[in-house]
């Protein structure tokens, strides 16, 4: 073969060597600047756009719908002469027949003959993207063209991937702290000790549940040996409970000072939530006075959980009041419930709703019956006793059951002076 029929024949494959050469480079830059921007922490968006970049330039797609897997569901994250109108429909074909990077066939579903390609992107079993492309210019590196497309689409597929789970751990974390702290409040705000006088007993039981609600109770004694006693569940959870839960304590511990009627009372509070809070949170609330005297009970039940009243063979459930607290600018009707108490001993149980919430394994509730039943038999018991006896016997109607909320129970045990 001559010198020049040589050449002829090598040129056209060192000019193909070239082109694959170029290609390659531009693939490496391509992989290159994906990775700076995943190091540089580029926000999703803007690496979805890099990534649907370097698939038109480079690699000659004209049609592309990125799925990307949510939290709350699949999206489309980026397209191109694609409307994601049938999104669940098509991830729900992807999910069922796509398992590996696969070219779409002419019998395949009417959704899917717009594209030609289908990538997925897979953690173990689970699924985490889909890239669909269509419209692919021809090439006769096909076969280095998917293996890149499959690459890059990984890289970005699990950066992404990683950056949420990151921001899922971060805001684990936040939450971890959130609740900690709501903890640490509660904790605070809740007594520490209880009165247990000749005449006067108080006990008091608390499971707070790990989610830290607003359950609350509190005790204040007067010079005149008149007392209150109090007990408050703050709607919502976390950070925001509690620190409702503490202003609502101090507004109730300084108007205690300066309201001696009930309704009185009962409106200040209401009207201070309101301001607070701009009726975005409501606060149910029982508060009971003991005067000491007149050996007169008086009381407001505010959207709570009625507690129980037994003396002797009697028992009511304490209901007078008004509407919760926080959802209204002013309480119309406040009710004022008042009894005039005997020569025998009297119990009062308070509690919050997550006594009642609790279920047995068959689902039936600890409702007010039992705890009424419970109650009366166990009148006899001191205030400590009975908690300790009702602290038995939920965990016993409870068995492998989960607490459901917090569990908030104040016993009060009155021997009257008179």
């Amino acid at each position: 073969m001559s010198d020049k029929s040589l050449a002829g024949y090598m040129y056209p494959q060192i000019e193909q060597l070239e082109k694959e050469l170029i290609s390659k480079q531009n693939q490496l830059n391509c992989l290159m600047r994906i990775t700076q921007a995943i190091n540089a922490n580029m926000a999703a968006r803007d690496l979805f756009d890099m990534y649907s970049q370097f698939l038109q330039t480079e690699l000659g797609v004209k049609r592309l719908a990125v799925l990307f897997r949510e939290k709350d569901g699949w999206a489309c994250k980026k397209a191109i002469s694609f409307k994601p109108d049938h999104l669940e429909d098509l991830v729900h074909i992807l999910v069922r027949k796509y398992k590996d990077f696969s070219k779409v066939g002419e019998l395949s579903h009417d959704l899917m003959k717009q594209f030609e390609l289908v990538i997925p992107v897979f953690h173990k079993d689970d699924p985490l993207a889909y890239v669909l492309i269509g419209d692919l210019e021809e090439s006769n590196e096909a076969y280095d063209r998917f293996k890149f497309m499959i690459t890059i689409t990984n890289v970005v597929a699990v950066a992404i991937e990683n950056k949420r789970l990151f921001n899922r751990q971060i805001e684990q974390e936040a939450y971890n702290k959130e609740m900690e702290l709501a903890k640490n409040v509660q904790q605070m705000l809740i007594p520490t000790s209880l009165p247990k006088e000749e005449h006067f007993e108080l006990s008091s039981i608390y499971r707070p549940h790990s989610n830290i609600g607003g359950d609350y109770f509190d005790y204040c004694k007067f010079d005149d040996g008149s007392f209150v006693i109090c007990m408050a569940d703050v709607s919502g959870k976390g950070i925001s409970a509690a620190l409702l839960m503490a202003n609502f304590q101090a507004t109730l511990r300084s108007a205690l000072r300066i309201y001696d009627q009930l309704d009185d009372l009962v409106q200040h509070l209401n009207k201070t939530i309101v301001e607070t809070t701009k009726s975005e949170r409501i606060i149910t609330f029982f508060i009971l006075k003991y005067h000491n005297e007149k050996n007169v009970i008086n009381y407001v039940n505010a959207g709570h959980n009625p507690p129980i009243y037994i003396s002797g063979d009697k028992k009511r459930w304490l209901r007078d009041g008004c509407t919760i607290l926080g959802a209204e600018d002013y309480l119309k009707d406040i009710t004022v419930g008042e009894i005039e108490m005997g020569n025998e001993e009297t119990f009062i149980v308070l509690y919050t709703d997550g006594l009642t919430d609790l279920r047995d394994g068959s689902g039936s509730y600890f409702d007010e019956d039992l705890i009424a039943n419970f109650a009366c038999s166990h009148r006899n018991d001191s205030a400590t006793n009975f908690n300790k006896k009702l602290l038995e016997e939920l965990e016993h109607f409870k068995g492998k059951q989960a607490y459901p909320d917090d569990i908030a129970v104040l016993t009060a045990k009155i021997k009257p002076l008179h």
